[in-house]
């Protein structure tokens, strides 16, 4: 089951990687919905092996790229 959801994962997590601010600034919302599911799918697939250590560097980044596209958001509203 954790190679499945790395399977999934690391693609989909690496393919938006790769156009991230693009993804933050213009509010690609399906793009970024696409990141989560895919870094969620590494975290749970981890959590399976019981390795803690890439679970903990891994949901890190669930919720700093999470901060960074909202805060990114809340900062584009306060200009318009």
């Amino acid at each position: 089951m954790s190679t499945a959801l790395f399977v999934f994962g690391y693609p989909t997590s690496i393919a938006v990687l790769t156009r991230w601010i693009p993804v933050v600034r213009e509010r690609r919302t399906r793009w970024f919905a696409a990141h989560e599911l895919g870094v969620a799918a590494i975290v749970a697939g981890w959590a399976l092996k019981s390795d803690t250590s890439a679970v903990t560097i891994n949901a890190s980044w669930l919720v700093i790229g999470t901060a960074w596209y909202l805060a990114a958001g809340r900062r584009r509203n306060q200009k318009t």
